[in-house]
């Protein structure tokens, strides 16, 4: 387990400890929301606690905000109907509900009913001052009724933020679990059918860990050539045709490791769903992988992203898992 996911997971439980605590001040709830915000590697989270600690500009698109738009709306931050917003810090929020407060308990004792008070009004106060006191006291507890309510929910739309990053770490933990026991299957069947592939997914995460565009790019002909093992091994490339289930002819030779792999799986006597759940899984894989391997032996440059690549590589993984999954469950 990653040490920034681990730390991260603690931040957030602390942190929502403090939120629901209301005992620590604003300003050290932001300093901490936005340290697993950096563990996260979130920047539009970062962009929104930062403004959320010093003040938003007197023009601001919340678009800029991203995924974190919505905790500024859900705060109370930004009215969508009118486009206004709030630009103080958090921090003069938190100080001016806190002044709120202070000054409505001030004038509550002004008018509390103590003898002392009843001689005063029944001394120097005219009924136009009792009015008055009547109607500034009710007009406090009305700004003190917006201005806590507009602090709470902001600090509401934090809390939500550090119980959507717990989750998404707690799930994240789960998924790592689920691939790791995916990973031991691929590695013990690799090793059992085709050994001199793992030369290939060594040279895949080589190349993914260069980073840069032409490495991916590698990194995913790797991916096909690693199908192409797999097939290999399963369903050796021969001369004539293969019948799938629907009864259609068709190419089994060097190239055409997708036919060969599906034909290993409609050999296996899979039920009807799943083979045609896997025979989709195969044909959205393959197209992508024969494309960039088509371009790339043209010398056409190709842009394939971080994530797209990642994708293609878990895809191809889990794929293989799938193989080995319906191997196992056909030898027994």
């Amino acid at each position: 387990m990653s040490k920034k996911i681990d730390e991260a997971r603690k931040i957030a439980e602390a942190l929502l400890d403090d939120l629901e605590s209301s005992t620590s001040k604003i300003d050290a709830v932001l300093m901490k929301a936005k340290r697993l915000a950096r563990l996260m590697r979130d920047s539009d989270a970062q962009l929104w606690l930062d403004l959320e600690t010093k003040g938003y500009p007197g023009e601001f698109s919340f678009k800029e905000l991203g995924s974190c738009e919505k905790y500024a709306i859900s705060g109370g931050r930004l009215n969508i109907k009118t486009s206004k917003y709030y630009p103080q810090s958090l921090s003069i929020i938190e100080a001016n509900s806190e002044s709120d407060e202070a000054l409505l308990n001030s004038l509550g004792t002004a008018n509390s009913p103590t003898a002392n008070v009843k001689d005063h009004l029944e001394r120097r106060a005219t009924e136009a001052l009792v009015k008055s006191q009547i109607k500034l006291q009710l007009q406090q507890k009305k700004n003190y009724a917006n201005s806590k309510a507009l602090y709470s929910s902001m600090k509401a739309a934090i809390h939500n933020y550090a119980t959507d990053t717990y989750l998404a770490v707690e799930f994240g933990d789960v998924a790592e679990e689920i691939f790791e026991g995916a990973r031991n299957l691929v590695d013990t069947f690799i090793r059992s059918h085709c050994p001199k592939s793992a030369e290939k997914i060594v040279a895949i995460n080589e190349r993914m860990a260069d980073g840069s565009e032409e490495s991916r790019s590698a990194a995913l002909t790797s991916c096909r050539r690693l199908l192409m093992d797999v097939a290999d091994s399963v369903f050796p490339a021969r001369e004539e045709e293969w019948k799938d289930r629907k009864g259609k002819n068709r190419k089994v030779g060097t190239e055409q490791y997708k036919n060969r792999i599906l034909a290993y799986l409609a050999d296996l006597g899979e039920s009807k769903g799943t083979y045609i759940l896997l025979e989709s899984e195969l044909e959205h894989l393959a197209s992508r992988l024969d494309i960039i391997y088509e371009k790339t032996c043209k010398g056409v440059h190709i842009d394939v992203s971080l994530n797209e690549a990642r994708l293609a590589v878990i895809h191809t993984y889990l794929f293989i898992g799938e193989i080995a999954t319906q191997t196992n469950q056909g030898q027994d």
